[in-house]
């Protein structure tokens, strides 16, 4: 294995020489297996590399160097400076800003910007909240569905796939960013999480279907505890108008752009638990003709 470091160390040194030596190039970051060690002899070299002029193309290189496989993302300055702002902060490109270190920059303007990329401001945090829980609740529903058919396997899928889902929003409520990796990271920050997504992973035939509901009870536990804390935001934003809201009304406001949350499974589960209130409002086309009753929310 040292051997295998090596190889890799030499490869990444000698190809970072030569991206410094371009006078196109401005700028390198590294992410993946050789910043976070856990190299194999499958690895691949990942680069985000910012070039000085535009790019024709999508940017993807496929290259190797001294024998190992290497991936590059170019991008160019102008793009690189807006590419922040275009996206969420917690959404792919931030995570990769975070777990990613800036090699080298020959540009003051990169070297900022990455720098300010790389933080994660409250409110942000508390939108990715609300994506993973409107996404546990889907995965939690299709998992009962499932077992209320007698359609174990698939309720077993549907379960791993709610821990990955609680696992997200663990991570992300409790102050850090998540990885590829966030099963882990969450297992490590809660014994009982650990616990039972042993118990889901070996489980046996026969004891399936009894797994499977400790696991529903566990996040649903959860959620009844933590539920104002994962819809912060959302009460927040709610509290601030001064009329019932329907889940698209939430969903159009420019504070919740860009973000795929089921509002109404958030508005009816904030309902369940005496959170906020339900009431109907009338749906009126523009001649003010009314068409149907809608559901509206308030508190």
């Amino acid at each position: 294995m040292l051997n295998n470091i090596e190889k890799y160390q030499r490869a990444f040194s000698s190809l970072i020489n030569k991206l410094k030596n371009n006078e196109s190039i401005l700028a390198a970051m590294v992410f993946g297996s050789v910043l976070t060690g856990d190299l194999w002899e499958g690895s691949d070299i990942d680069l985000f590399v910012i070039c000085k002029n535009k790019i024709n193309n999508k940017g993807r290189i496929y290259t190797e160097e001294e024998g190992i496989k290497v991936h590059i993302k170019l991008i160019s300055k102008e793009k690189f400076l807006t590419l922040y702002d275009e996206e969420l902060a917690g959404g792919f490109i931030h995570r990769v800003f975070l777990s990613s270190r800036l090699v080298f920059s020959k540009d003051d303007e990169v070297t900022s910007k990455y720098d300010i990329g790389r933080y994660y401001p409250d409110i942000d945090r508390e939108k990715w909240n609300m994506v993973y829980f409107s996404d546990l609740l889907k995965s939690i529903e299709v998992c009962k569905k499932y077992l209320a058919n007698n359609g174990t396997y698939m309720a077993y899928s549907s379960a791993i796939k709610a821990m990955e889902d609680f696992s997200k929003l663990y991570v992300n409520s409790s102050g850090y960013m998540i990885s590829k990796d966030v099963m882990t990271m969450a297992t490590n920050l809660n014994d009982k999480l650990r616990e039972l997504t042993d118990e889901l992973f070996f489980v046996t035939k026969e004891d399936m279907y009894e797994i499977i509901n400790e696991v529903i009870n566990f996040l649903e536990e959860d959620i009844n505890i933590n539920i104002k804390k994962y819809t912060a935001l959302l009460l927040e934003f709610m509290k601030e108008q001064e009329v019932p809201l329907s889940s698209e009304d939430i969903l159009v406001n420019e504070l919740f752009n860009n973000l795929n949350i089921r509002f109404e499974r958030l508005l009816n589960r904030m309902l369940e638990n005496g959170i906020i209130k339900r009431k109907n409002r009338n749906y009126k086309d523009e001649e003010n003709n009314v068409l149907i009753s809608e559901n509206v929310y308030f508190i």
